[in-house]
């Protein structure tokens, strides 16, 4: 017979899996600093294997320690083996039951234990529907995991609606699994424009991959006034990619603070975002909560993160269709109200947290 599975989560008994932790300049990476520290707010600590080389040292003090089994690797499916080695290492030194929580998408260790349940965080499947966005090796590892993660899962965190249709769609016996947990939303009110007559600025968060349409801002750009300015934050193969184009209204910023990103998100008119596919876009709730309007790409989850604080572009639009969006998004005078109004109506991350800490509680009850 079976131990009767009975967690309490405030004991210890969460883990999350490291993969996707290693920097907080990705979203998943993002994500889960985000979750945690609204966790631990609400007296819930899960401890993060370390099942790659390097995790972001704002996650090292919540790892557990101790030697590696195996050397590690950079690898999706070693570091997958090693998880679910640590896994099966934790288990064997407790007594207790446990959660492994899998925070990227597919990240579920295939160890099995009548004291053990899984958790999968689902941010989107865009390389499942887009495969051409991957590599060819990356395809076929994510196309034999994902329905073997979907299988293993005892519960399914989706952070949109678009997410779990897609899921659901592609994976049916995910049905009965899936939860909608939205991301949270920064802890601040938008702040009021400056009266000032400032310099139009225009920003955009996103690293180079190909959905991501990086190469349309220099178009856009071009068909805009000459007074404009737009800041791109993005990784090291994006920088690469946009100062090739050589225009100085063009700002590269990399790498950079939370502190300097809140200030780049406060500094301008309009968010910009031309990606295909979001399963959420975190930088579009942060535009929105600092008071700034978006304009996107319809058709993903970014839908539902805008709502009515932006403006939606199509993904056939033009340059010249997506610079003339901006410039009448520019001229709304009451596109700050509109920013307020979807913060006020947008969860925190503590009610994200609350509602993570509840699924955690009802699978301990199973």
């Amino acid at each position: 017979m079976q131990q009767d599975f009975k967690l309490k989560i405030d004991s210890g008994a969460i883990l999350w899996d490291g993969f996707g932790l290693q920097t907080l300049h990705s979203g998943v990476g993002r994500h889960a600093w985000d979750l945690l520290q609204a966790l631990q707010r609400a007296s819930c600590f899960p401890q993060i294997v370390p099942s790659v080389p390097r995790l972001d040292s704002q996650f090292l003090s919540q790892t557990l320690s101790g030697n590696s089994f195996w050397p590690v690797s950079k690898l999706k499916p070693w570091s997958l083996f090693l998880a679910g080695r640590w896994v099966k290492s934790y288990l064997q030194s407790s007594t207790g039951p446990c959660i492994i929580h899998g925070l990227s998408n597919y990240n579920i260790p295939a160890i099995r234990s009548s004291r053990l349940r899984k958790v999968l965080t689902v941010h989107d499947l865009i390389p499942i529907l887009q495969p051409e966005v991957v590599s060819r090796a990356l395809g076929y590892f994510l196309r034999y995991q994902m329905p073997r993660a979907v299988e293993a899962a005892d519960a399914i965190i989706c952070v949109s609606q678009w997410t779990e249709d897609a899921i659901q769609e592609r994976y049916p016996h995910s049905r009965g699994k899936t939860v909608v947990i939205p991301n949270g939303w920064a802890n601040q009110s938008p702040a009021s424009p400056s009266l000032a007559d400032e310099i139009p600025m225009l920003l955009t968060v996103s690293r180079m991959e190909a959905y991501k349409r990086l190469h349309l801002i220099p178009e856009i750009l071009q068909c805009l006034p000459p007074n404009m300015r737009w800041t791109v934050v993005t990784d090291s193969r994006g920088y690469e990619f946009l100062r090739s184009f050589r225009d100085s209204r063009l700002i590269l910023r990399t790498q950079v603070s939370d502190q300097v990103l809140q200030t780049l998100h406060q500094s301008a008119q309009v968010y910009v975002h031309p990606s295909l596919w979001e399963g959420f876009c975190l930088p579009a709730a942060a535009s929105i909560s600092s008071g700034v309007p978006v304009i996107y790409t319809s058709g993903s989850g970014i839908d539902e993160v805008v709502q009515g604080a932006g403006r939606q572009r199509h993904s056939n639009d033009t340059a010249v269709q997506w610079a003339d969006g901006i410039q009448e998004l520019l001229a709304v005078p009451d596109r700050y109200e509109l920013c307020r109004q979807r913060y006020h109506s947008a969860p925190s991350w503590d009610n994200v947290a609350a509602s993570t800490r509840a699924l955690y509680a009802k699978l301990g009850e199973r």
